[in-house]
């Protein structure tokens, strides 16, 4: 029996996993203290080890995951931790923090959209492969938050399909030092800025979402960081 979920949901999500039609294998990125009851930077991280312990089993190793330690992820960058990195090729959407509460469904659902394709309509599809420009999209979340999912699970999808927009959720409850950069006040709260200052932390956004709009908006903001990223080349 799962030490995390009932048995309820344990029956869900083996339903879920068994209708994949590949197997996925996604990266987590913890601190180097991943030891129920010790001490480290990352109160999470151990945490986060036994949620993808727990999915490998349910899975039945449908989706598996990559741990790595930060110190061996240096390659990927990843900018806080825990981190999820989705089986994208490019590795580019991502999830930092513990996936709890409303959080866990588009954790869970992004596997679908990567196994069997977005549900994104065809027009939305193909306007988001148009964008050229590279784009670095922050997603502020909290795990009570009702709206944030919606938000997150379209720019997942977003990020599959177009490679050169790297997607972060950010658990601003874990990590608040960015979102209060941002002076986030409402969640979800989105920033796009230019992927080359992907390291800087409160990086000037060219557009910003300051609370929940509908996802068919979003598209829009994404091509007016487009244009404005493109007169500053």
């Amino acid at each position: 029996m799962s030490g995390l979920f009932d048995e309820e949901t344990i029956a869900e999500l083996r339903r879920f996993f068994r209708a994949l039609r590949r197997n996925l294998k996604d990266i987590v990125v913890l601190d180097s203290v991943i030891n129920p009851g010790s001490s480290g930077k990352c109160s999470t991280c151990p945490e986060a080890k036994l949620l993808v312990e727990e999915l490998v089993k349910i899975s039945d190793n449908k989706v598996s995951f990559e741990i790595l330690e930060l110190a061996s992820a240096r390659f990927l960058k990843p900018r806080y931790i825990p981190a999820f990195i989705y089986d994208t090729v490019r590795r580019n959407v991502r999830y930092y923090g513990l996936p709890s509460g409303q959080e866990f469904a588009p954790f869970i659902y992004v596997h679908e959209y990567l196994s069997e394709g977005v549900k994104l309509p065809k027009h939305v599809v193909d306007e988001v492969e148009a964008i050229e420009v590279p784009l670095h999209v922050r997603i502020f979340v909290t795990p009570e938050c009702p709206y944030c999912p919606i938000i997150v699970d379209f720019m997942n999808q977003v990020g599959i399909v177009n490679s050169s927009i790297l997607v972060e959720t950010i658990e601003a409850f874990e990590h608040p030092y960015e979102a209060d950069k941002y002076r986030v006040l409402y969640v979800p709260y989105i920033a796009v800025t230019r992927i080359e200052e992907y390291e800087v932390y409160g990086a000037n956004p060219v557009e910003s979402v300051p609370g929940y709009v509908p996802p068919e908006e979003l598209l829009e903001v994404l091509k007016r960081a487009e244009k404005k990223i493109k007169k500053l080349i």
